[in-house]
């Protein structure tokens, strides 16, 4: 039972008979953050854009991505936590939602409404073919995504300590060429599929009668990845828009 996306690893949830959580209760739980992240986001990037604040666009992009990370950890190594976190952590990814939203409409206008659409269809998409089978996660397909995410994770760390240490970047990597829009469309791809193992994780949990806490994680773990995507699909679009 678990999520294997670059937020969440692996959670191991104790069987509990008496008050298990459901798939519907999971499900509630994942709507209600994302709609607390979606309108704060909103809030955050209205007022931004408005007022073309910028810095403060930024301070909530910085905020809200850090804020959420460290509360995401917490939640993987102390899952008993998630339900006193949960709320925080979707204010902290709508937080990071609007402000990387206002950065990017700025210099790319049009991507973060289209980053939106994408992840929404994207969504559905993936849902559809969990639901009647044609994805199955299999422990290959675990095994495959769950090692792709990491990998991506570690690029990402590498190019976040190069930007802030020595103000340089990875080679073609995250560049607007052929490499750098591939590998733009292998992190959204690779996004996108773990969404089949958060499916995967409520369904699993609510058939092993996982705690009825382990919904919160579930909600987490279902709006980290679809932050991730939205990101994804917004670095995708501005790569192909010009330069990044």
């Amino acid at each position: 039972m678990q999520s294997n996306n670059p937020i969440l690893t692996r959670v191991e949830a104790t069987t509990d008979f008496s008050q298990p959580m459901t798939v519907r209760g999971a499900i509630q739980k994942s709507v209600l953050l994302t709609v607390i992240a979606a309108v704060l986001g909103l809030g955050v990037f209205l007022y931004s854009f408005m007022t073309q604040n910028v810095s403060l666009a930024y301070a909530a992009a910085l905020v809200g991505g850090i804020g959420g990370f460290i509360l995401a950890l917490i939640t993987t190594f102390k899952p008993n936590t998630a339900p006193v976190l949960a709320i925080p952590y979707a204010f902290f990814e709508g937080a990071f939602l609007g402000g990387v939203s206002v950065i990017f409409q700025l210099r790319f206008p049009g991507v973060p409404l289209q980053a939106l659409l994408a992840t929404f269809v994207t969504t559905l998409v993936m849902f559809g073919l969990y639901r009647f089978q044609i994805i199955r996660a299999t422990e290959k397909f675990k095994a495959v995504v769950m090692s792709a995410s990491i990998a991506i994770a570690l690029v990402f760390v590498v190019q976040m300590v190069m930007r802030l240490a020595f103000g340089s970047s990875i080679p073609y990597l995250f560049e607007t060429n052929l490499l750098g829009i591939g590998f733009a469309a292998f992190v959204a791809v690779i996004a996108s599929l773990n969404l089949i193992l958060d499916f995967d994780m409520i369904e699993t949990g609510a058939s092993q009668y996982a705690p009825k806490a382990y919904e919160w994680l579930c909600g987490i773990a279902m709006l980290a990845t679809l932050v991730w995507m939205y990101y994804s699909f917004m670095r995708l679009l501005s790569m192909l828009q010009g330069d990044d």
